[in-house]
């Protein structure tokens, strides 16, 4: 039950002053809550005894009163620091963990499901954090406060009516030892519906226009709601057990009541205790109810701290197979050259090699197209380039440096991706371009623009870069994401810009006037285009074809039309195909 502070020690020893001074003012305000009672029985045995005077109502007044506002300042020390810890857990386990998935490779995305890594980033870690505020309290209060409280009715009011009131208290200690475990069991297995939940919800909203597109929207709402029918099962279950956890203290309590009052009663009959004592007694009583509950709810809390640390630790604890060198080798200067040596690779659950045998250079200021067909092994190309999946067979060698031997991120800066499928983010136009370079001058911004062909969109756009692109540029079309994200790309101005058929939804005007702009404004650095259609790559100093995962072809286009072979057939087919469009047009 205790695990969680063991897993948080860490952050305990970092803000120990805090923790300590929260729970010394917790327990100034609850030695403050104890005496009170004391006050409201000695008055009642003055009244009883007829020796209350105006001095002394007055002198029990102002002291009542001056440990409620005493009480009241210690109350909201006591709640800033140790709620507050608790806030600064949840912010520094959500960085740490943030920090983690951006560090992971590809691998890792293909293994977790993004509704479950949403599910642990804000269900999981608002449970512990809540441990370190609330579970905190309420292990405070179920031990120091408990023992005030208990030592206040021992000492000062009677040794049998405490020890018969507290009784039941055995059925206390059975109820946390059995039902703690199943809450713990229980609650993991909430956690883990939500999650699959949460995907599903995610799967379903981004799929939307997909779902209606077939008119599958029963089906769809049927899938969900066995999976929220299952999210509710799984928490109806564990609100059984919280139930019966209450239950148990309740129980207990309501016992040790009856107890109090019944044997509390025949010792003042018997003029063995005053009435006022037996007041104090009965409030104390009723005080001890919190402590009580707070015992099982510091094991329910603590249970399902445990539960959600263990869930974001076995997100944590994944490495990532793309290792880091321990002694990085530094590439200075310029962008000079990448050499693929015998680089061969297949995918972690794949059963065939996707690249076999690899072999080409890009040396600096060339453009290098990779075309062929799909599936063949043009994007593992780029994905080895950019070191998203661990190379175990062959070289890859940047300015003559072991790729293994350079930081991930040394490699990456000498990029610009524009990958296939169109990310954007919720913002404006003009921060989903300037989102590699925040510091973009408004020149640079326009340049990029230009590069892209976006420049004719703006008009059409109501605020122009002010323009909200909406969840994943929902409001943009296709060629629009296309070359917005063409021009965040060229704005970092990358030694190497690499456009993953990102030219597929743009006309073939459009297309032209691209790549002509990339030529022109970045004459001397490198360009690799991956494309199917082939007009968009026969200006490339070398192109390579791909055929199941190796090249089959490689040249100039010329070269590669001389040569008659796949490359040659798909140029000449894909020309007469935009004539026969062309002429329909005209028709």
């Amino acid at each position: 039950m205790f695990d969680i502070f063991g897993k948080l020690k860490w952050f305990i020893k970092e803000h120990w002053r805090r923790y300590l001074l929260a729970i010394l003012f917790l327990n100034a305000s609850s030695i403050a809550s104890v005496i009170p009672p004391r006050i409201i029985g000695e008055g009642i045995n003055h009244i009883v005894n007829k020796t209350l005077t105006p001095e002394k109502l007055l002198e029990l007044v102002l002291l009542m009163t001056l440990l409620a506002v005493g009480g009241y300042i210690v109350s909201f020390l006591w709640v800033y620091l140790l709620f507050g810890a608790g806030n600064l857990l949840e912010f520094d386990l959500r960085k740490m963990f943030f920090k983690h998935l951006l560090r992971m490779d590809a691998k890792f995305y293909e293994k977790n499901l993004v509704g479950d890594l949403m599910a642990r980033a804000t269900s999981d870690l608002r449970a512990i954090s809540f441990t370190a505020g609330f579970g905190v309290l309420a292990l405070v209060d179920a031990t120091v406060y408990l023992a005030f409280l208990l030592g206040m009715m021992i000492f000062t009011i009677n040794l049998k009516l405490t020890l018969f009131s507290l009784l039941p208290l055995p059925i206390v200690v059975i109820g946390v030892r059995f039902l703690g475990k199943k809450i713990h069991k229980h609650f993991t297995e909430a956690q883990n519906s939500f999650s699959d939940l949460n995907n599903k919800v995610l799967e379903s909203v981004s799929g939307v226009r997909v779902v209606r597109a077939y008119v599958q929207e029963r089906k769809d709402i049927e899938r969900l709601d066995e999976s929220a029918k299952n999210v509710v099962e799984k928490n109806l279950e564990l609100n059984k057990y919280d139930a019966a956890f209450e239950s148990v203290f309740l129980a207990a309590f309501s016992i040790a009541y009856a107890i109090a009052i019944g044997y509390g009663t025949y010792l003042v009959f018997n003029q063995q205790l005053d009435p006022g004592d037996l007041v104090t007694f009965t409030i104390y009583l009723g005080m001890l109810r919190w402590p009580m509950f707070a015992m099982g709810e510091a094991t329910n809390v603590m249970q399902r701290g445990n539960a959600s640390y263990d869930r974001i630790n076995n997100i944590v604890e994944q490495d990532s197979e793309v290792v880091e060198p321990k002694r990085p080798v530094k590439i200075g200067g310029q962008f000079r050259s990448i050499q693929f040596k015998n680089v061969s690779f297949e995918y972690p659950d794949g059963q065939f090699k996707v690249l076999d045998d690899i072999n080409f250079e890009i040396k600096q200021g060339k453009t290098l197209g990779i075309v062929g067909k799909t599936g063949s092994g043009k994007t593992t190309i780029i994905r080895q380039m950019l070191k998203q999946y661990d190379l175990k067979d062959g070289d890859i060698l940047i300015n003559n440096e072991d790729y293994k031997e350079v930081k991930t991120k040394d490699i990456r800066k000498f990029f610009g991706y524009v990958p296939q499928e169109h990310i954007l983010f919720t913002g404006t136009v003009k921060e989903n371009i300037a989102f590699g370079n925040v510091f973009a001058e408004n020149e640079e911004i326009e340049q990029a623009i230009d590069i892209s062909a976006f420049r004719k969109d703006l008009k059409f756009l109501e605020h122009g870069l002010e323009t909200l692109v909406g969840e994943h540029g929902v409001t943009l079309s296709g060629g629009q994401k296309q070359r917005l994200s063409i021009a965040r790309a060229v704005l970092i101005n990358p030694d190497i810009l690499i456009l993953d058929d990102s030219l597929s939804a743009v006309d073939g005007t459009t297309e032209k006037t691209i790549l002509r702009n990339i030529k022109k404004y970045r004459s001397g650095k490198n360009t690799i285009i991956i494309a199917h259609r082939l007009s968009a790559v026969e200006h490339a100093d070398e192109i390579i074809v791909m055929d199941d995962g190796e090249i089959v072809e490689r040249g100039t286009h010329k070269e590669l039309m001389d040569l008659n072979g796949w490359y040659a057939r798909q140029y000449i087919h894909q020309q007469m195909l935009n004539h026969e469009v062309g002429d329909q047009d005209e028709a």
